[in-house]
């Protein structure tokens, strides 16, 4: 596991092309699991120690199954756009079995959340940096998952992601923008 684990974080390009070869799909549900898993533990059993055991096992436990269905629908808006492009040759099922492992650098980054819960206001930061080095190490993961599944360029990979996640932001964004907008002009500012 610890090799493979290296392997998909620092060896990323032959890797990933010998897994979208083959399907992992409970592989790539465990590594997700234990990436994001030990990540939410971290930060939620901190922020939500005053409560009791089974209460942040739940939260754990939901959050855990967001993000696999957030994750999921991703692959499939991301298998969409390629097709619309005219990249026809990928299979969904081998990019959501990829897509766990994309999740890993949340496994790496733990220990430095673990450390950012007990250093208390500088902690936020260290956190919030933390959490960004995951989102950018995971979208690059995300990229070169849809070169080995689609078989298309770094560039093509990037548009394509960068397209999606604005899709996502005008369709989670621009409503709470438009709510926020009105609710302004209700009271008058």
């Amino acid at each position: 596991m610890r090799r493979k684990t290296f392997n998909v974080l620092f060896e990323t390009k032959n890797e990933m092309d010998i897994l979208g070869k083959e399907h992992c799909m409970w592989r790539s549900l465990w590594y997700f699991v234990l990436s994001l898993g030990f990540f939410i533990g971290v930060v939620s059993n901190f922020v939500l120690s005053h409560l009791s055991l089974g209460i942040r096992f739940g939260v754990i436990f939901a959050l855990l199954m967001i993000g696999a269905v957030v994750l999921t629908l991703y692959g499939f808006l991301l298998h969409g756009i390629l097709e619309t492009v005219g990249a026809t040759s990928g299979n969904p099922v081998s990019l959501i079995c990829l897509l766990g492992y994309t999740v890993l650098p949340f496994l790496v980054l733990t220990p430095v959340a673990f450390l950012s819960t007990r250093l208390g206001y500088e902690g936020v930061l260290l956190f919030g940096g933390t959490f960004l080095v995951g989102c950018l190490w995971m979208l690059y993961l995300l990229m070169r998952a849809l070169q080995v599944v689609y078989i298309i360029d770094f560039i093509r990979a990037v548009a394509v992601v960068c397209f999606s996640i604005l899709l996502l932001a005008i369709t989670f964004v621009l409503p709470l923008y438009l709510l926020a907008r009105l609710f302004c002009l209700s009271i008058g500012l």
